[in-house]
């Protein structure tokens, strides 16, 4: 087997030292080119600064209108040496982003002086103080894909497999038509919820599928409203009209808490609420179901005082706490009492892990998040 000779072993590192050099070269000429760049874009400022200030030292209060051209071209030459600096000095990630030429030259133009001060003062800042050394640089991270035939494979969220089916407007018109028809079989409330977002969905079927669902939810709900309206009117007791107006209410609530009224029907829907409520505890005060519901429509009104005042009369006559706790602390939160709603949904803590309280209550899995976030 050859022997390596000297000469060869000794290319390869004076190759090496060429390199560095080269490399260490073209850095020593990068850095004057930028103190040019410096130098140059504040002489060009001077010289700006200089003619107004011969003006002042005449006694002109302003700049002649025969300077003026000399100032402004003087100071777009200070502007886009200003702009090339700043684009040779940043870093490299930095000089990658379109506009940072013209962003810097406009600034430097149009705030003179301060802008080549406040541009300096920038980049002087970040070399003086850079990042630690050991903070990993940024990446670019692609954004996850959804692949919607594949929701078909999910065994568990059935609610949000249909909300994915129906939001896949690319998807097939028919699987999305089943998809909405399979909703009516979830609760009112989520069914409505889901129905109002595809009033304006492109596909005609999906948008008429969706008014008819809203609309026989309501009609269903108005018709049983119209019955206890003519009961309301035939009562020939107190008795018998107090349960027509605690029955009314319910009716009433039910359509705010289904999501069928919006805007004016809403606070229209929120009156006969409290109507037939009050009305109800003029016969029966004790009745707590009926606080409970003035409490609802008060923290709706964003009236929080008056919601704990009523939601405190629904717990007075025996309304069960687990169900007033989270009301009492949203009122609390209005009110910005957010000592008081980690308090209150503390009551809530016992059943959820991680959170703090000992009391008998336990959170509905909806509070659950809630009372994580408040208690930990």
């Amino acid at each position: 087997m050859p022997e390596r000779t000297p000469e060869r072993s000794a290319a390869k590192p004076a190759w090496r030292l060429r390199q560095n050099g080269a490399a260490r070269g073209i850095r020593l000429v990068r850095w004057v080119l930028t103190l040019a760049l410096a130098v140059l874009a504040v002489t060009a400022q001077w010289q700006a600064v200089r003619l107004v200030l011969q003006g002042d030292a005449w006694g002109v209060s302003s700049v002649t209108s025969d300077a003026m051209p000399y100032v402004l071209a003087w100071q777009a030459v200070a502007a886009l040496f200003a702009g090339g600096f700043m684009t040779v000095a940043l870093p490299s990630g930095y000089r990658e982003r379109r506009g940072v030429f013209w962003h810097i030259a406009l600034v430097t133009f149009f705030l003179p002086v301060a802008g080549m001060v406040v541009v300096m003062g920038v980049l002087a800042m970040g070399y003086l103080f850079p990042p630690p050394r050991e903070m990993p640089s940024a990446g670019r991270v692609s954004a996850p894909g959804f692949v919607s035939h594949l929701v078909t494979r999910v065994r568990h969220g059935a609610g949000m497999r249909l909300r994915a089916r129906l939001r896949n407007v690319q998807g097939e018109r028919d699987d999305r038509v089943a998809a909405l028809i399979s909703v009516q079989a979830l609760p009112s409330r989520v069914t409505s919820e889901i129905a109002r977002d595809l009033l304006g969905d492109p596909v005609e079927e999906v948008r008429l599928l969706a008014y008819g669902i809203l609309d026989g939810l309501e009609k269903r709900i108005m018709q049983q409203i119209f019955a206890m309206r003519d009961r309301y009117t035939a009562a020939e007791d107190d008795d018998e009209r107090a349960h027509a107006c605690v029955r009314l209410a319910q009716l009433y609530w039910e359509l705010i808490y289904q999501n069928l009224v919006r805007g004016e029907v809403l606070r229209f829907t929120l009156e006969r609420v409290e109507q037939f409520a009050r009305e109800a505890l003029e016969q029966h005060e004790d009745d707590a179901s009926m606080w409970y519901l003035l409490g609802r429509c008060a923290l709706l009104r964003e009236n929080p005082d008056v919601a704990e005042m009523h939601l405190r009369q629904a717990q007075f006559h025996s309304f069960p706490t687990e169900r007033l706790l989270p009301w009492l602390a949203e009122a609390a939160f209005q009110k910005r009492r957010y000592d008081r709603v980690s308090y209150l949904l503390g009551g809530l803590g016992a059943g959820v892990t991680g959170a703090k309280g000992a009391a008998s209550a336990t959170a509905s899995p909806v509070v659950q998040p809630a009372v994580r976030f408040w208690t930990r």
